[in-house]
């Protein structure tokens, strides 16, 4: 089943907990702690799979979380880390935030347009500290851990976009089914009515020892941009392709049945052409300027002999690049060698961009009068309309979801925190009365201030 959009819930792995431990030793019967951390959680990682060309592995299932951490435990002994959860996607695969609300943000944020592209889309939580880890001069028998840290959730809409290097495009009918079955191993289904591709089709064309990807459109008719047909929901799929190969019949040019050579009218593939030409740069202004490869299909119909066609087309700047039949298998072979040096002109080119467009990407912005969100000291306290008061710090909000309310110790431990940062004197300043709530992330914290 071909799936080229799904929403999904992904979680990083919940940290272990910290130990709790001493050391008893012969000789040291009251030694002095020795409780280990608790493992890392494991990460949510989507992958860009070369072999996979649909999201249909994640039509039923719509959750995945990360393996946990495992706790700590004595001698120092610091529990197992999760193992990450890899999730396979078909390259071209973009990713949107999916917010609480369920509105889908307009910007992407990652773009798996390459085989092996990756990227960690659940973070697993950190393991909690055992004992031993908060022994010091003045703190010489911490009797409390840390709690793990919950892992990373994220709701998120996969929408694929297919990277080929030829996409095959052109109204319903025209052939391009028959096309890519013969140029490559993509067996489509083929019959002689309209919509007859109800998918994109993926084909790998093998060419002097070079291959390239070719993908043939559902068809696209005369207001596909606005929803008609098929073609608005796989018009995106031809963005990614490098070039597009237009596929033009020669049958709806002959008038009143005719099969010779001399009754052809090339004004209806005039309006053909336009008309797809119309739908592509009303969708996106970059299919306007993507290059294009103009084709005459079925010559066979009228004895091989299209020359005056070709030249009514070029009269109006239709320039075609091949005659063929895919039916009778005319011109196919010589289409697919002419179009592998084009391919590989395509790929060097769209390689440049992308290196410029990473190395942009990778200079490093400075701006040193930023606090860093992951500092104790950066944190903003408001109060709500609810007349609650809440403390957002990403590293406060980590101490305060792993610590353990029932050990008085770990409790101590955060209000010690809560005094040096200051952040307990502006939420006292802050509250109404004893009574008014106090939230540290989402851990109700009042009736320990």
């Amino acid at each position: 089943m071909f799936l080229d959009q799904a929403t999904i819930e992904v979680r990083g792995g919940h940290g272990g907990r910290g130990c709790v431990s001493w050391r008893r030793e012969k000789y040291e019967p009251h030694g002095g702690p020795n409780g280990g951390n608790g493992g890392k959680g494991g990460d949510v990682i989507l992958i860009a799979d070369e072999h996979s060309d649909t999201l249909s592995d994640f039509a039923s299932t719509k959750k995945f979380e990360a393996q946990r951490g495992r706790f700590g435990s004595g001698k120092n002994r610091t529990g197992k880390e999760g193992e990450d959860l890899e999730l396979r996607v078909p390259p071209g695969t973009i990713l949107y935030e999916v917010e609480a609300d369920g509105a889908v943000l307009k910007e992407p944020f990652a773009d798996l347009a390459h085989p092996s592209d990756r990227i960690v889309v659940g973070k697993g939580g950190r393991g909690g500290y055992g004992n031993a880890h908060f022994k010091s001069s003045t703190r010489q028998r911490p009797d409390f851990a840390e709690l793990g840290e919950p892992g990373q959730r994220r709701s998120l809409k996969l929408e694929l976009k297919l990277v080929a290097d030829v996409g095959i495009i052109g109204y319903p009918s025209v052939g391009k089914s028959s096309l890519i079955s013969i140029i490559s191993s993509a067996r489509p289904k083929i019959a002689d009515y309209p919509f007859t591709t109800l998918v994109p089709n993926l084909g790998v064309v093998h060419v002097y020892n070079r291959s390239y990807i070719v993908c043939d459109m559902p068809g696209l008719i005369e207001g596909a941009s606005e929803g008609k047909g098929l073609g608005l929901q796989f018009l995106r799929h031809i963005e990614r392709c490098g070039v597009l190969l237009h596929v033009l019949d020669v049958g709806r040019a002959l008038t009143h049945g005719s099969t010779s050579s001399e009754d052809l009218d090339p004004r209806k593939l005039i309006d053909d052409y336009r008309a797809i030409r119309k739908e592509l740069a009303a969708y996106s202004p970059a299919l306007a300027v993507k290059k294009e490869f103009v084709i005459l299909n079925k010559i066979d119909l009228v004895g091989n002999d299209v020359s005056a066609l070709r030249s009514g087309l070029e009269e109006h700047g239709i320039r075609i690049f091949a005659s063929i039949s895919a039916a009778g298998r005319m011109g196919t072979q010589t289409l697919a060698q002419d179009l592998l040096p084009i391919v590989l002109d395509e790929r060097k080119l769209r390689t440049r961009e992308e290196i410029v467009d990473e190395e942009e990407k990778a200079l490093p912005v400075l701006r040193p009068h930023l606090a860093s969100p992951e500092r104790m000291g950066s944190f903003q306290i408001l109060r709500t309309d609810d007349g609650s008061v809440r403390v957002a710090g990403r590293r406060i909000e980590q101490v305060a979801v792993m610590t353990d309310f029932s050990s008085r110790g770990g409790v101590k431990r955060l209000l010690d925190i809560l005094e040096r940062t200051g952040i307990r004197k502006s939420v006292n300043r802050l509250r109404m009365g004893e009574d008014t709530r106090v939230y540290i992330g989402g851990v109700r914290v009042d009736e320990y201030l």
